[in-house]
């Protein structure tokens, strides 16, 4: 479901993407003519609009704060306030506007359920609101948070007392299951509860391991051990990749400890609302999902598995300083290093380099575990040293095969990129094949492979078919599409070359190899002068020596005085 328009108009100005005032605004807090409070008013607004826009979220929440103080009837402002503060995690702000915004058309769906988990089982009656945003989505978080109050309440939920109702011919979405089973598991309606479960775990591939997780502990409530042991060591077959937190449950069993307890009325809430985040990742933006995430951490700041997607999802938005944070509020538990690990790496990419290769080292002496190892070889890799990284990789290929009997695909790719910036495509060509093996249809691994093939004019027509594939698989990437042009060309194909290599610019406009083909392309069709701009233009952006060096030549000779391609 995508958001209203007031709603997406309110977060792009807190995140300031590029946009003057709105029309509202300037209505609102006119900027000359008036005394010296509006003029505080709206100089508040502005440094908040301009901490949005320096990805500073702590700063904008505190100076909307300080704008609503002045002029608290501004709906406005108390919009703008409210987003900023949720975004921030900034909660006790929050929390002090989230009524006011909640009835307010422009901001009601977010803030309605903000203010609904907020209000959750503490008060003797239900949350009335004014304005009660409607739809799908809506309605599902609404009935889970209504749900969850009326238990913390201790009122009934009427649904899970019928039978007929369990079997509607109204199945409930994939996304509502796991609500279901706690529901059904509080009340003791254990064979239902076991069902929802289990229909919760097969209806969202993409959050298996987490609904895996919430039925094993289900399981082990129930005194099935076995069972659950089971669930836990089919989990980890699923994947080549190690799961610290079903590891640990299953750790939890064979030492005999205590099964997890059931949820508080809250934390339930916070877990059922998890799976419906996911609509929100795929329907709306990245900005969206973050509020909706923070309202499920309103709930329960110790959901780390909400934490740690906050954090992402804060990373992908470049609010990086923000997504640090979020990464060092998970200090304990079976997803502390890996949160760790995304931490080191993040502070690595925002140019802290050399001392984070020096922690990732001490990392790996002191527990040498596979994402530990990759993080280094990682860091290795991005800062050319690959012939430090090879053995890296390499030994974790081979411990990865010893424990899980296969290693990650991802492992054997990096190994082999490293072993061809060191040793040549003939070394490294048998690796890449092999992670064509394990991963066939990964646009990453069909485009490296099948370029290399056109390049070097062995098995074009195999290497044109890959990259096709790739393109298929992912239409918006430019350095894809501009593979398949490339085979066109290579294979004299010129129509189809110019038309995918036309359209690879469009969506990379700033690659210069993206440029430097399509002017290959002109050239060879005759277009000489559309050829000679596309060559100029590659020159302004990022080019290695030997790309430098082939398309000056091109300009000063033309396209027949070769090379025809760089090795």
């Amino acid at each position: 479901m995508r958001p209203d328009t007031g709603f997406r108009a309110a977060l792009t100005s807190i995140l300031a993407l590029g946009l003057g005032l709105s029309v509202s605004a300037c209505a609102s807090l006119p900027e000359t003519g008036f005394g010296h409070e509006e003029r505080s008013v709206y100089g508040s607004y502005l440094a908040a609009r301009y901490a949005g826009s320096s990805r500073d979220l702590e700063a904008s929440s505190e100076l909307y704060a300080q704008a609503l103080d002045r002029a608290p009837d501004s709906t406005l402002i108390s919009q703008r306030a409210f987003f900023a503060a949720l975004v921030a995690g900034d909660f006790d702000r929050a929390d002090q506007v989230a009524e006011q915004a909640a009835n307010d058309p422009e901001t009601a769906q977010i803030a309605g359920i903000y203010w609904r988990a907020l209000s959750l089982g503490r008060g003797r009656e239900p949350v009335e609101l004014e304005n009660n945003a409607v739809g799908v989505f809506s309605n599902l978080v609404t009935d889970i948070l209504q749900d969850w109050d009326a238990i913390a309440r201790g009122q009934e939920v009427s649904w899970a007392q019928s039978d007929i109702s369990l079997a509607t011919p109204q199945t409930p979405s994939a996304e509502h299951w796991l609500h279901r089973a706690l529901v059904l598991e509080h009340l003791g309606r254990d064979e239902a509860a076991d069902a929802a479960y289990q229909n919760a775990r097969a209806g969202m591939p993409g959050l298996i391991t987490f609904n895996t997780l919430m039925y094993g502990a289900f399981l082990e409530r129930q005194g099935r051990v076995d069972a659950a042991r089971s669930l836990y060591e089919e989990a980890l077959e699923i994947r080549s990749v190690e799961r610290p937190d079903v590891e640990a449950a299953l750790a939890r069993l064979d030492h005999g400890g205590r099964p997890p307890r059931f949820p508080r009325a809250r934390e339930a809430a916070a877990r059922a609302l998890f799976p419906p985040a996911s609509i929100v990742s795929n329907r709306a933006g990245g900005e969206y999902t973050v509020l909706f995430l923070r309202v499920i951490q309103r709930l329960d700041p110790n959901f780390h598995y909400n934490t740690l997607t906050i954090a992402q999802m804060l990373d992908s938005l470049d609010l990086q300083e923000a997504a640090l944070a979020e990464y060092a509020k998970i200090d304990d538990g079976p997803l502390y290093e890996g949160a760790r690990v995304n931490r080191i790496w993040l502070q690595f990419r925002m140019e802290e380099r050399e001392s984070l290769v020096d922690e990732a080292r001490a990392l790996v002496e002191q527990s040498p575990t596979i994402p530990h190892q990759l993080l280094l070889a990682d860091m290795l890799r991005v800062t050319d040293r690959c012939s430090d990284a090879i053995p890296i990789y390499a030994h974790v290929v081979e411990q990865a095969r010893e424990e899980r009997g296969e290693a990650d695909w991802r492992y054997v790719f990096y190994q082999a990129a490293c072993t061809e910036i060191v040793e040549g495509w003939d070394v490294a060509e048998p690796l890449f094949e092999h992670t064509m093996e394990q991963a066939p249809d990964e646009p990453l691994v069909l485009n490296h492979l099948g370029y290399n093939l056109i390049v070097k004019g062995e098995q074009l027509e195999r290497g044109l078919r890959m990259v096709q594939r790739a393109v298929s698989l992912d239409p918006s990437n430019g350095a894809i599409t501009d593979s398949l042009g490339w085979g066109h060309y290579k294979l004299g194909n010129l129509r189809d070359a110019i038309y995918w290599l036309e359209r690879a610019v469009t969506l990379s406009p700033d690659s210069a190899t993206n440029n430097w083909h399509l002017g290959d392309a002109y050239a060879a069709a005759g277009r000489q002068l559309e050829a000679e701009f596309q060559w100029r233009r590659a020159l302004e952006l990022d080019l290695d020596e030997g790309e430098r060096e082939l398309i000056e030549r091109r300009l000063e000779l033309g396209l027949d005085a070769g090379p025809p391609d760089l090795p």
